[in-house]
């Protein structure tokens, strides 16, 4: 830009020179300068002239005087570039002492923000903490001003040390100055996932969307996840029922989410909480995950979970998993001649180690001790991936 302006300028200063030039031909001027006893005379032009002379004799004297410590500014920023890229090259090669000590050099002659990061990388990789600090301290006030891009790369460095909560914090306040920095908002991902704060990180999922990160179906299964496991990490009944009370009423529909509250309810001694959630859930039709999570009642709500599932087994009387969760139901409830049908017709059709285990206990208790012992068999058979063997046949009256 400096020299097209230069060019610019000279072209301009010919073009005046050739528009005057015949006007001062014909009318040179005269120019007196009386210096002591001395007069000196001439034209206008040969004034000019002596001038622009004289400014390009100084230029050339000023830039000979120069050269030197230009030549000298030149080498020092040629090695200054070698050292720099000797450094970087020695930090992909994950040689961090070598990496510090090149970059060293290079910063000592040119402040470079790529380089004092960097060097904080070599330092970091060394173990010297103390020195990485200090490195991006420089990259910090190299203009007086704390930069974007050296607080990413320090969160960056604390989230490789295993400091996610120190990460975290820098992360958030850069989130506040730029809200859709794909950088930023990955990272936070990242560190949310690795302490487990899945609200944070469900409510960090619409800037992820707004930023293109991840498109709407990855975005609501992100949330759902992060839903997920906020239930699940409950530690008692009211954070539960605050945690359910936070999401949409849209994503308090989906099966899985419902089977997460009802799940820790029951870790929490209070099934009752989820009757009615799984209840509406079932309602639009039999699921087995959610089935198995009914099943397991206290004795205040059996009688009407039972009643419940002899409703739904109307609508579906060959549905397996009714079949199972009734079994499980009358087991407890102490009704065991229609336990032991539910649950022979389970095995018989789809065998699993839950329905074994229940009929052991049926046989056990009926004093059939063989065919009980085969059925714990066969659950822990099935729960080790292995097939069911046959139960024996019963045995004739005498």
């Amino acid at each position: 830009m400096k020299r097209l302006l230069i060019i610019v300028a000279v072209a301009l200063a010919l073009v005046a020179t050739a528009l005057i030039a015949p006007y001062l031909a014909e009318n040179p001027g005269r120019v007196q300068l009386d210096i002591g006893r001395w007069r000196v005379e001439m034209s206008a032009l040969v004034l000019v002239g002596a001038v622009v002379l004289t400014w390009i004799a100084l230029s050339l004297l000023v830039g000979i005087f120069r050269l030197p410590g230009r030549l000298i500014r030149r080498g020092r920023e040629r090695r200054s570039r070698r050292q720099l890229e000797k450094g970087f090259l020695a930090l992909t090669e994950g040689d961090w002492p070598a990496a510090e000590k090149a970059l060293q050099k290079s910063l000592s002659h040119r402040d470079s923000t790529a380089g004092y990061l960097a060097a904080a990388r070599a330092a970091q990789g060394r173990g010297d903490l103390g020195s990485r600090d200090r490195w991006l301290d420089h990259a910090d006030s190299r203009f007086g001003r704390r930069h974007f891009v050296t607080g990413l790369a320090r969160a960056r460095l604390l989230a490789a040390e295993g400091r996610s909560d120190e990460a975290v914090a820098v992360l958030e306040r850069l989130h506040l100055g730029k809200p859709k920095h794909q950088g930023v908002l990955r990272l936070l991902l990242e560190n949310y996932q690795e302490l487990g704060r899945w609200r944070d990180l469900r409510l960090l999922t619409p800037a992820l969307r707004r930023a293109d990160v991840v498109d709407r179906d990855r975005a609501g299964e992100l949330a759902a996840f992060a839903a997920r496991r906020e239930l699940e990490a409950a530690i008692d009944i009211d954070q539960l029922e605050a945690s359910w009370k936070e999401l949409s009423r849209k994503t308090r529909q989906r099966h899985d989410l419902v089977g997460a509250y009802a799940k820790r309810a029951g870790d929490l001694g209070r099934t009752a909480r989820a009757s009615t959630l799984l209840e509406r859930s079932l309602s639009a039709g039999p699921d087995d995950e959610l089935l198995m999570l009914y099943a397991d009642s206290d004795e205040g709500d059996r009688a009407h979970r039972i009643k419940q599932c002899e409703k739904w087994l109307q609508a579906h009387p060959d549905h397996i998993g009714l079949q199972q969760t009734l079994g499980l139901l009358y087991l407890d409830d102490r009704q065991y001649d229609r336990a032991h049908d539910c649950l022979e017709r389970v095995v018989s059709q789809r065998p699993n180690s839950r329905a074994y285990a229940a009929l052991g206990r049926l046989l056990d208790r009926a004093g059939k001790l063989e065919a009980a012992a085969q059925c714990y068999r066969n659950a822990l058979r099935l729960r080790d991936g292995r097939g069911a063997e046959p139960l024996p046949p019963p045995a004739e009256p005498s």
